[in-house]
This record gives structure tokens, sequence and C-alpha cells, in this order.
């Protein structure tokens, strides 16, 4: 299993926008057939901060639907929206695999 996480902090006063458009591209994501996101905000920690997961089973998906989602005009230009209302500098991009089990 692999895990697919970006943080990033939001431009403060445009967390309602940000969040229309991540589920736009939520739902151009569920469309392509793509491995659903799911979004999480901290309870505590960086204000205005986003965090995306997506959950692979392993990490040919990953690279599969990571091409398909790169490569659709519809979801770039949607994503690129998205991303004008990051603080720059903010995010954090990690693929996280499951930890082995070590004999």
């Amino acid at each position: 299993m692999y895990r697919h996480r970006i943080r990033q902090q939001i431009l403060y006063g445009r967390f309602r926008e940000y969040m229309e458009i991540a589920e736009e591209v939520i739902a151009l994501r569920a469309k392509l057939g793509l491995a659903a996101s799911t979004l999480w905000a901290p309870t505590f920690g960086t204000a205005n901060e986003v965090v995306w997961e997506i959950d692979y089973p392993d990490l040919a998906a990953y690279e599969r639907e990571n091409e398909t989602f790169y490569s659709h005009p519809a979801v770039m230009e949607q994503w690129r929206r998205l991303w004008q209302l990051v603080v720059q500098g903010s995010i954090q991009d990690e693929l996280l695999m499951e930890a082995p089990h070590i004999a």
C-alpha cells in the first residue's frame, strides 16, 4: 500500500474558494476512475492548512494514475486554479509506503 500526501497552506481569506475548487478536482478524479482523495485540516498546528491523502494498492497504480491525472487538460485547469490559492513554499509532497514486517 502506498499513500500520497500533499500538505499546503491556503492563503488567508481564500479557504472556501480553495475547497470549492478542490471538490471539482475530486469529482474529476472520480469521473476518470482514479483513487479517491480525502482532504484533511489539522485541528492544531499550521493555520489554514489542507492535507490531501490518496491511497494506492501499489507503486504501479500510483504511477499510472498520476500519468492520467497530469495529462488530462480539464483536471490540470482546475489543479492550476487551486494552486493559485496556496502559499508559495508551503507545499510538502510525500509518498509513503506501508511499513514492512521484518522477521
